[in-house]
């Protein structure tokens, strides 16, 4: 699947997304910039064609309190839910790369962001709606363009688009895809992946078209390896 095909899909995406959030989908757009999709869905084919590890995952939603009782998550406290994740998170080893799909951190975030500079390997982020502020600015993109000891992410993009075993097409979203009919985008002949975030504890069923993998922490209680 080209990339003008991948970006037509995300759009169709964010304008049926159920909840209308112009200014904060507007920023997601501004992050798809087909070049730097493009080097940073070849850093995840190049790691998968070396045999490395890749891990994703998604909406850890570091600093957020009331996660714990939304999603029923087991820890007492934001406290112990910020250390567990990083417990979690440190199984990524210093070279490997680790997705981040969306949802990194809320409340304070000069305290919260200390969380995510903690975790190990190379980190991409596929940005959610709640990377973002109500005017659109994404929070986490001035961690691309940092000095100091480096950037935190090799990219911040609005999604990934890459091709898998047997030539399927894989897209890595925050938000499920949602696909238009036929007749207004040429879609693959096989089924797609796509791995994306945002549901929380809500699994996907496949459909003849797509088949959803939800990578966020409610579902795993973890990570996953690709």
């Amino acid at each position: 699947m080209n990339n003008d095909t991948a970006l037509k899909l995300f759009q169709h995406t964010l304008q049926t997304e159920s909840r209308v959030r112009p200014d904060i989908h507007a920023g997601m757009l501004k992050l798809a910039d087909q070049d730097v999709i493009e080097s940073a869905s070849l850093q995840v084919t190049n790691a998968l064609a070396l045999g490395e590890r890749v891990w994703m995952t998604s909406d850890l939603h570091f600093g957020h309190k009331n996660i714990i009782d939304y999603c029923d998550r087991p820890f007492r406290d934001i406290a112990a839910m910020n250390e567990a994740l990083l417990a979690q998170l440190g199984k990524v080893g210093p070279d490997e790369l680790l997705v981040i799909v969306g949802d990194v951190l809320m409340g304070d975030y000069e305290t919260n962001i200390e969380f995510v500079r903690r975790i190990p390997g190379r980190k991409i982020l596929v940005v959610g709606n709640h990377d973002f502020k109500r005017d659109g600015s994404c929070l986490l993109r001035r961690e691309r363009d940092r000095s100091g000891d480096g950037p935190l992410f090799e990219a911040v993009v609005a999604f990934l688009v890459w091709t898998g075993a047997q030539g399927r097409a894989v897209m890595t979203t925050h938000y499920p895809l949602r696909l238009p009919g036929s007749h207004e985008i040429s879609l693959p002949l096989l089924p797609m992946l796509n791995y994306h975030g945002h549901l929380h504890r809500e699994v996907l069923a496949p459909t003849d078209r797509v088949k959803f993998m939800n990578v966020g922490w409610d579902v795993s209680h973890g990570l996953i390896c690709i």
